[in-house]
């Protein structure tokens, strides 16, 4: 009996870390930056760092990273506000989908940098209450669509934020936008 529920424990997950492997936005073959082609020998070296407006593929996923700006310490208006521990820092950016299926986007996708390479996770919660007409960062995406709007990081005060890390899936490390 205790052998029969080892192995359709192992079984389950197994099935269940292939699922999420699946359900995330595929596509990241090849290539170390997820677009599908070889790096040549002279580009072995790591890619360079794209900054602020300029769209950087990673993935089924083109970000373009349009603007941070300190959020202050409460979003929202009452009952549905947040406070942070620290302060707010929203990174406006666009995710559009350039693969050939929908591809799922969540905001766990995007994590911000500070200049002692801290690296912080974003706040799903203050990023709904910030910006409720916005689309939600939970988000299905079909080809040549995007979404659009800010994503916010609750932060220690006077934290200098310095680079955002954009993936297509929780498994990947993904590229660099610089923020300066």
């Amino acid at each position: 009996m205790f052998r029969r529920i080892t192995v359709v424990t192992a079984a389950l997950t197994a099935t269940a870390a292939l699922a999420l492997t699946g359900c995330s936005a595929g596509g990241a073959t090849g290539g170390a930056d997820g677009s599908g082609s070889s790096p040549s020998s002279s580009a072995a070296a790591a890619p360079k760092t794209a900054g602020l407006n300029t769209p950087i593929k990673v993935g089924s996923f083109e970000y373009t990273i349009t603007g941070t700006k300190d959020a202050g310490t409460t979003v929202g208006s009452s009952p549905l506000s947040q406070t942070a521990q620290g302060t707010f820092v929203e990174v406006d950016l666009v995710v559009k989908n350039v693969g050939n299926s929908a591809a799922t986007f969540l905001s766990n996708y995007v994590k911000l940098q500070d200049a002692t390479g801290k690296t912080y996770d974003a706040d799903p919660t203050a990023t709904l209450y910030a910006s409720p007409q916005q689309q939600a960062w939970l988000a299905a995406i079909n080809p040549g669509n995007s979404v659009t709007g800010p994503i916010l990081f609750d932060v220690p005060a006077g934290t200098t934020a310095v680079s955002v890390q954009v993936t297509d899936n929780v498994f990947s490390k993904g590229r660099t936008i610089s923020l300066q």
